[in-house]
C-alpha cells in the first residue's frame, strides 16, 4: 500500500484503487480555486477514487463546510474513508452510482472528474443543482483526441459539436466543453459561467459558477457560437453563426467549429486570489503553478476567443519564426494588446483583428 504526500494531505492507495500522480498540479490548482471562492461551499466529489481531490479541497480551504465522497467501487470508498480519517477529516463516504447521487445531492459544489467525458453526468448534476439558488460545478474531460478534432464523429456524438484539428484546438476543447455544460444546464433555468479554465497535458478542466435564473440561462445560451477558420492563412472569426464559406483574405475554403462558448473562460479577480493563496500553500509545484496562474491572469484580461501560434504563422505566411518577446513587442508597437497563453508555449493571445495581427507579425 503506497503512502503519498500531496499538498497538506497524506494518503495511502491500495492496489486496485485509481490514483493519477499526473493530476497533482491540477488538484492543487483547483484547490486554490475553491479557496478563492467568496463563500462557504459543501463539496461532493462524485467519483472520488482514493479521495485525494476532495480531501485536499476540505483540508486546505476554510470555506469548505462539509465533504461528501462517492464512488461506484467498494474498494475506493473504503480507501477514501481511511484517507479522510488519516487527515482527521469528517466526511460522508458512499458507494453509489454517481448519476443517482448527483440527482439527489444537497451539496452546492459538485466535482466531476471522470475517466473520459463528463457529458454523461451533466444532466444529473443539473438536476441536483436545480433545487438550489446556485452553486458550483467543476468538470474534467480527458477525451482530448475527441475534443481536439482527431475523432470528429465522436465529438459530434458526445458533445453535439464540430471540432477543429488545428493549432488552437486546445482552446476549442475548452470552449466545446463549456458550451456543452451551458446547454445541459439551461433547460433547468440554470446559467453556467466559467470562473477558471485549465488545459494541461491530457485534460481540460473548468470551474463554473451556476445560478438559478431563466434570464441568465438565456444570457449564457446567447454566448454560444461558432469559429470560422482558414487553414491556408490562419484567418479566424467568431460569431453567433458561421460566416461565409470562403476566406475574405485568401479566398480558400473556410472550416467551421461549434457550438463553442464565446464568453470569458476566466474570472480575473478569482485568478488573482488564487495567486495570493499559492504563495502560502507550499505545493511541490508552487513555482510552476505561479507561472501558469500569472500567464492565465494576463490572458484573462485580453478577452479573445483564440490564440496565434508563431510556428504555424511562419509556416503558413512564410518567413522566420518570431520569438515570443519579439512578437509581443511588435504587437505593442502597433498599440495592440497581447499576452502569452498557458494553452500553448509558442502562441500569443490577442483581441486584435486578423489584419492587424498579420501587419504586426508578418516578415
Amino acid at each position: 500500500m503506497a503512502k503519498i504526500r500531496e499538498g497538506k494531505a497524506e494518503i495511502s492507495v491500495q492496489k486496485g484503487v485509481f490514483y493519477n500522480p499526473e493530476m497533482e498540479l491540477c488538484r492543487g490548482m483547483f484547490s486554490l480555486a475553491v479557496g478563492a471562492l467568496p463563500c462557504k461551499v459543501s463539496v461532493l466529489d462524485a467519483m472520488c477514487a482514493s479521495g485525494v481531490r476532495g480531501i485536499l479541497y476540505a483540508l486546505e480551504n476554510r470555506n469548505v463546510s462539509s465533504l461528501a465522497l462517492c464512488d461506484a467501487s467498494s474498494s475506493a470508498v473504503s480507501c477514501a474513508k481511511r484517507n479522510a480519517a488519516r487527515n482527521k477529516l469528517k466526511c460522508k463516504a458512499m458507494k453509489s452510482d454517481a448519476r443517482r447521487l448527483l440527482e439527489e445531492t444537497k451539496c452546492d459544489f459538485i466535482e466531476l472528474d471522470p475517466f473520459g467525458s463528463p457529458q454523461p453526468f451533466l444532466h444529473s448534476a443539473a438536476q441536483g443543482l436545480s433545487g438550489k439558488k446556485g452553486g458550483y460545478l467543476s468538470a474534467t474531460a480527458t477525451d482530448m483526441a475527441v475534443l481536439c478534432g482527431a475523432h470528429h464523429a465522436a465529438c459530434l456524438k458526445n458533445y453535439a459539436a464540430i471540432p477543429l484539428d488545428n493549432e488552437f484546438c486546445h482552446e476549442n476543447a475548452l470552449r466545446i466543453l463549456a458550451a456543452s455544460v451551458v446547454r445541459e444546464l439551461a433547460p433547468f433555468s440554470l446559467s453556467a459561467a466559467p470562473l477558471f479554465s485549465l488545459s494541461h497535458r491530457h485534460y481540460v478542466k473548468i470551474l463554473f459558477k451556476v445560478e438559478r435564473s431563466a434570464e441568465k440561462a438565456v444570457g449564457a445560451m446567447k454566448l454560444l457560437g461558432f469559429c470560422s477558420y482558414c487553414p491556408k492563412c490562419c484567418y479566424r472569426q467568431h460569431g453567433r453563426l458561421p460566416v461565409s464559406s470562403s476566406c475574405p483574405h485568401c479566398k480558400a475554403q473556410l472550416m467551421h467549429a461549434g457550438p463553442l462558448y464565446l464568453g470569458a473562460l476566466w474570472d480575473s479577480a478569482l485568478v488573482g486570489r488564487m495567486l495570493s493563496l499559492d504563495a502560502s500553500r507550499g505545493y511541490k509545484d508552487a513555482r510552476k503553478i505561479e507561472g501558469m496562474l500569472s500567464t492565465i491572469k494576463s490572458e484573462s484580461e485580453i478577452g479573445a476567443c483564440s490564440y496565434y501560434d508563431l510556428h504555424t504563422l511562419a509556416k503558413k505566411w512564410g518567413g522566420k519564426i518570431l520569438s515570443m518577446d519579439d512578437a509581443l513587442l511588435r504587437m505593442k508597437a502597433l498599440g495592440l494588446c497581447a499576452s502569452r497563453t498557458h494553452l500553448c508555449p509558442t502562441a500569443i493571445r490577442t483581441s486584435a483583428p486578423y489584419g492587424k495581427v498579420r501587419e504586426a507579425l508578418s516578415e
